[in-house]
């Protein structure tokens, strides 16, 4: 079993992106401003995981009262996995703020490990590969990754996340071999 002290990034990230005609540009009547809630919605991906925000695949923060300036409880869908996500309203200036508690596992980061170990396991260098980007970090989800050799040679292998700390398990995909 591998164990990645450096694999789990955190998602708490604080982030902010201007959003434009999310806020309308005028005030209500009771000085409020209205918020266009299905625009923060379609916004928090980019927010949320820029570098890969085809993986949240949906974003709910349910009916919120329409007046107030406290952070609204919503989730989004990661790779699969639903998490808690706390949407700041949008400021003055139109921009959010997005933030996790979940933990994720970068592929790439991932990928490295599992290369060093095959290399100290088996004593030849191999190149690994894995998908998706991120997982949510958690017992049981897994990477589908490519182990290639110095003459090419390439292996399927499947790794487990065997805890939310970034042990994994790597084995064989199955039919390679």
């Amino acid at each position: 079993m591998g164990r990645g002290p450096g694999i789990r990034r955190r998602l708490g990230l604080t982030a902010l992106l201007s959003l434009l005609g999310v806020v309308a540009s005028a005030c209500g009547a009771d000085g409020s401003t209205p918020l266009n809630l299905e625009a923060v919605e379609r916004q928090v991906p980019g927010v949320l995981l820029p570098a890969h925000p085809s993986l949240i695949t949906d974003v709910d923060c349910g009916e919120p009262a329409s007046t107030g300036l406290g952070p609204m409880s919503c989730t989004a869908v990661v790779a699969g996995v639903e998490i808690p996500v706390i949407v700041h309203r949008p400021a003055v200036d139109g921009r959010i703020r997005v933030e996790s508690p979940a933990d994720l596992v970068a592929a790439v980061d991932l990928a490295g490990l599992a290369a060093e170990r095959l290399t100290t396991d088996t004593g030849v260098a191999a190149q690994v590969s894995c998908a998706p980007a991120v997982r949510v970090a958690f017992a049981g989800q897994t990477f589908d990754c490519v182990a290639t050799d110095p003459d090419g040679r390439a292996l399927d292998l499947v790794i487990t996340l065997v805890d939310a700390g970034g042990g994994f398990r790597l084995d064989a995909a199955p039919g390679s071999g």
